[in-house]
């Protein structure tokens, strides 16, 4: 009986481990800490509460100020907008700093549940503008499974810059050992040059849904430019929503995706 009862707690063990995995995903463009709405407001509670609420296993954060005079004069004293969030919400942060600004740090944050390998690469700039990155991170899930997850924000200004940024991610993407999915604000909209450029084995999230939600702006006087891309070759696209919050000029955009089994 004994052992019938062994053999079946590992049978369980070994269905747990290879049924499909889900990974809750968010991304969001946080205006630098601040509600454009109400000028000199912090909008870091905000962003606090809904990342407890909705319990993403990874997220990326775009505009993120790190010890900034613009997050001091927000917040009262130079924040370290990543650390603070992390010490709230219980999930490991990371600031990729993009370039310098106000004697502090301005680029991209990952929070995740667990992960290691952290690291930020920057990203070519031809045609000249604001320095840009993309942060990285080995991602794991509760069942151990192992993927990557990058978030970026792409030149404002030029296509020539947003083109080679893309072409920067996407080789470095492809050259990765383990599943990927990027994010972020790409400053491109889906009729654009830059995101038809993009190969058919990436899905888009709002695309796969078919979705024509803004994420930045007004429903009237938006765009839709914010992203979670993934390989289709190890995702399958479960849920995919904007949510209508307004602590920032953009909306976080959220997805839920499948990591595909393996074939035995």
């Amino acid at each position: 009986m004994k052992q019938f009862f062994f053999a079946w707690i590992a049978s369980c063990c070994l269905a747990l481990s290879g049924s499909a995995q889900d990974v809750k995903i968010l991304t969001y463009n946080v205006y630098h800490g601040e509600r454009p709405d109400k000028p000199g407001t912090p909008n870091f509670q905000d962003i606090a509460n809904l990342l407890i609420q909705r319990q993403p296993e990874v997220i990326a954060l775009q505009e993120i100020d790190s010890m900034t005079l613009r997050s001091a004069t927000i917040y009262g004293e130079k924040l370290d907008f990543i650390s603070k969030l992390s010490r709230e919400t219980g999930y490991r942060g990371y600031f990729g700093k993009a370039m310098d600004f106000e004697e502090g740090g301005y680029g991209e944050g990952l929070l995740v549940k667990k992960g290691s390998k952290y690291h930020t690469i920057k990203l070519p700039n031809p045609a000249g503008g604001e320095p840009r990155s993309i942060a990285w991170v080995k991602a794991e899930l509760k069942t151990m499974e192992e993927f990557y997850f990058g978030g970026t924000h792409l030149c404002h200004e030029f296509e020539e810059n947003r083109i080679a940024q893309l072409d920067s991610i996407l080789s470095y993407a492809d050259s990765l050992d383990k599943p990927v999915i990027w994010v972020g604000d790409l400053n491109f909209t889906p009729d654009s040059p830059e995101y038809q450029r993009i190969p058919s084995h990436w899905k888009e999230a709002g695309a796969m849904s078919d979705s024509t939600m803004v994420t930045y702006g007004t429903p009237e006087n938006g765009a839709r430019i914010d992203y979670i891309w993934y390989d289709s070759r190890k995702f399958e696209l479960v849920e995919y929503k904007v949510l209508p919050l307004p602590f920032s000029d953009h909306y976080p955009v959220w997805a839920v995706l499948r990591m595909k089994k393996e074939e035995q």
